[in-house]
Formats: structure tokens, sequence, C-alpha cells
């Protein structure tokens, strides 16, 4: 009886050594790439619009299918100055905070001025010109609204193969860089920039007629100077009676008549802040600021009216808007 349990027991522990080894590597893989607790992860908010909602609710989904931690959600337009300076206080003083999230520029601006211990991860999320907002560093992290000119520029030639001048309507005190950027850009692309620059909104219309024989295509850019609606409106009305697409970089110019626009999923936008975020706190190398996921669209109306005709599918990546 006893020489029996032993066996039976060595026989045991023979079987239970050989599911450990076996074993072992997949649970090396599961300790690598599975759910981790982290410290606590606060996701503050600008304000109770519909692009920081739909980012803030994406980025908080992945985290709840990829994190083991605790996320606090804060919509600061919600809190006066006292309540702001108290509630950066009291998460500072508790200390568990491990990750913050800035969705929308009065939130990095926030939380860039709060949480300054450097063992705290910071990440901004849909934000234009961060650099502005942020005391910007090489390690400054985030997912902002600028997409670089190369990108623009290579869709503008996949959609429209004959255009080879583009002209962008900006003021240099706002945007020389980002001309300057596109310049090179272009050159790469065997493209051409025009520069179609102004100091102030009286300047558009005159620089807008002489334009149409030096350029086969308007680019327009996010400038204070230069968009406003009623701006935008005008362009694109004659741009259309003088037969020459327009560019534009979200669906209002989509809307409006341009030929070209960048539209941005601020869902795609949240889930890949959040990748990011993820990717940062398990350690990984992370590529400094991220090129955004936009969508281009093609405005089918506008182009028969243009007779721009397609003779080549579209690619993936480019698509007719609804």
């Amino acid at each position: 009886m006893k020489y029996r349990i032993t066996s039976n027991s060595f026989i045991f522990f023979i079987c239970t050594m050989c599911m450990i080894i076996l074993c072992a590597p997949a649970l090396a893989l599961s300790e690598e790439t599975g759910p981790k607790v982290f410290s606590d992860i606060a996701l503050f908010v600008s304000k109770n619009i519909r692009p920081y909602i739909e980012a803030a609710d994406s980025i908080r989904s992945r985290f709840d299918q990829a994190l083991d931690a605790d996320v606090q959600v804060f919509m600061l337009d919600r809190y006066a100055d006292k309540a702001k300076s108290d509630l950066a206080d009291r998460l500072v003083a508790e200390g568990n905070i491990g990750l913050v999230v800035a969705v929308g520029p009065e939130a990095a601006a926030f939380v860039w001025k709060t949480f300054t211990d450097e063992r705290i991860l910071k990440i901004y999320s849909i934000i234009l010109n961060p650099q502005k907002v942020i005391d910007f560093k090489a390690s400054v992290q985030g997912i902002s609204l600028n997409i670089p000119p190369f990108h623009q520029l290579k869709m503008m030639q996949q959609g429209f193969p004959s255009v080879k001048r583009i002209g962008i309507f900006y003021d240099p005190a706002n945007n020389a860089g980002f001309f300057n950027e596109a310049v090179v850009a272009a050159s790469t692309l065997g493209l051409q920039i025009v520069s179609l620059s102004v100091s102030s909104k009286k300047q558009i219309p005159k620089r807008l007629q002489q334009c149409w024989q030096a350029v086969d295509c308007i680019w327009l850019i996010p400038d204070r100077t230069v968009i406003s609606e009623s701006i935008a409106l005008h362009i694109i009305k004659q741009a259309v009676l003088n037969k020459v697409p327009v560019v534009g970089y979200n669906q209002f110019f989509y809307e409006s008549g341009a030929a070209m626009a960048f539209v941005f999923d601020y869902k795609a936008l949240g889930r890949q802040t959040a990748d990011l975020a993820i990717d940062m706190l398990r350690h990984k190398d992370v590529v400094n600021n991220r090129v955004p996921v936009f969508q281009t669209w093609l405005n089918k109306a506008v182009l028969e009216k243009l007779e721009i005709v397609f003779s080549k599918p579209l690619i993936s990546s480019i698509t007719f808007g609804p």
C-alpha cells in the first residue's frame, strides 16, 4: 500500500515537472504580451464636444480591452479654475497616476502644467500644432491633427495625376514652416508649390484673381489669416468656375465643394492614441509624432463639374465621399 502511494506520488511529480517545462514558453509569452496591472490612468478631455468625446470613448474602450488598470475621466470644462487647481493638487498628492492622457489643447496645457513628475507618462491627442500648446520636446508623445505635407501631396498626386502646380494660400507669419516643408516634399514627388502668400484677408481676392494661370490646384491649409467660412466658400466657388480643384482639410470643405478633402475619424484617432499609450506603458520602442490616421475623400459631383475623369481604379487610401 505504501509502495503504491509512493509510486503514484513519483508519477505525479514527473508529470507536474513535464507540464511546467512544456508550458514555460507559453507562460513567458503570456507574461510578455498579456494584460498587466499598471498605476491608475487619468484621461482629461478639454470640453464636451463630439470629436473629443468620440476620441475619449475610443481611448477608454481600448484601455479596458488591453489593460488591467483603473481609468478616471475628467471633463475639464465642468471645473472652474479653483476646482481645477484643487483637482490637480489631489491627484498629484495621491500619487497613484502612472499615465495621463490629454484630449484637446486645453487638456494638454493643463496636463503638462500639472503633472511635472517625469515618472508619470503623458500623451496628447486631437491637437493642431501641439508645439504651440505645450513645452514640446523630442520625448513628447501624442497624436496630433497635423498631416505632414508629404502625405497630403502624395494623396493629391494619386488623386489628380495631371496636377503639377499646387498653390497654397497661407500667411507666412502663421505657416512659413509648413510652406517650406511642402516645397521640399513636392520636389521629391516631381510637383511644384506655388506661393499664394497673404498677410491679411483683404489681399485674398486679388491673389485669387491673379493665380488661375499659374496653378493646377489650390491647397487650403489651417491658417487663421486665410480661413474663414465665407472666404473658403468664395475660394471654392471661384475655383470651380475656373475648372481648378480645391483640396481642403476637413468635412466642411468637402461639403462646401472641395474636390478633395482630408477627413479625420475621431474614434480611429482615439484608438491610435490608446495604442501609442499602451506601447509606452509596456516600454516598447515608439515612433515620435506618428502620422494621424486620416481618410482622403473625393467629391464625385465636383469632379464631374471640373471634367476630371479617372482612367484607373482608385487606390484603397482614397475613396469617394458620402
